[in-house]
């Protein structure tokens, strides 16, 4: 059982290694799933083996992007501390590879409810070959921004680092648009400068939050 999970598992990632690697050379439309199994060197019919479809890739890559960005945060101290060294992270990939970048957050864009979508979770051996230096897998979500950043944001109020009246959905709201909304203007320049936006855009956010909860002090002081 070991061998064929193993076996199973490397299949589905140089599957997703080799649309990648093809994303780099063309927009993803224009890739197909049998360019895909010639580059990954598995059959066509090995392929809807794992994924119903060329768009499950880009579902798997968020999953796995999940992991890596929530062992991230947890690292960097939770909190505010986690979701900039999330979103700085981000940035460095979207500017080695923003072709890759740029199709996977013109798929989120279109697909709200990903993680409403029907999709299996990564298995063990999965997340051991993808990441082997990282332990406690089950405590790390796979399952796309929704999951990861909510948990810091918590941290973050509690610690005190945000108001404690803070609406934890208000501010999901505006991380991810920071999050989608910074890749986007900055795709003519191909992401060019994505991690000092990003930073700015973090900074103004926690600045706005802060200064809002002043405001509503100094009101209830009568001030």
């Amino acid at each position: 059982m070991a061998i064929r999970e193993r076996k199973a598992a490397k299949t589905k990632l140089a599957l997703l290694d080799a649309a990648m690697e093809l994303m780099i050379q063309r927009p993803f439309e224009e890739v197909t799933v049998a360019q895909i199994c010639d580059v990954a060197e598995v059959s066509y019919a090995t392929f809807f083996n794992y994924f119903g479809r060329k768009e499950d890739l880009l579902l798997y890559f968020v999953q796995l992007w999940s992991v890596e960005m929530a062992h991230l945060a947890a690292n960097a101290g939770g909190g505010r501390a986690g979701i900039e060294r999330l979103f700085g992270y981000t940035a460095a990939q979207c500017e080695r590879s923003p072709e890759i970048m740029e199709e996977i957050i013109s798929f989120l864009a279109k697909r709200q409810n990903v993680v409403k979508l029907s999709i299996k979770p990564l298995t063990e051996m999965e997340k051991r070959l993808r990441f082997p230096g990282i332990e406690h897998f089950d405590e790390l979500a796979d399952t796309g921004m929704r999951a990861v950043l909510p948990p810091l944001i918590r941290q973050a109020i509690q610690s005190g680092q945000l108001p404690e009246d803070t609406d934890e959905f208000e501010v999901l709201l505006a991380l991810a648009a920071i999050f989608m909304g910074a890749p986007v203007a900055l795709a003519q320049s191909r992401m060019e400068g994505l991690g000092q936006a990003y930073r700015r855009q973090l900074s103004l956010l926690w600045g706005g939050l802060c200064a809002e909860n002043d405001e509503h002090k100094d009101r209830r002081r009568g001030k």
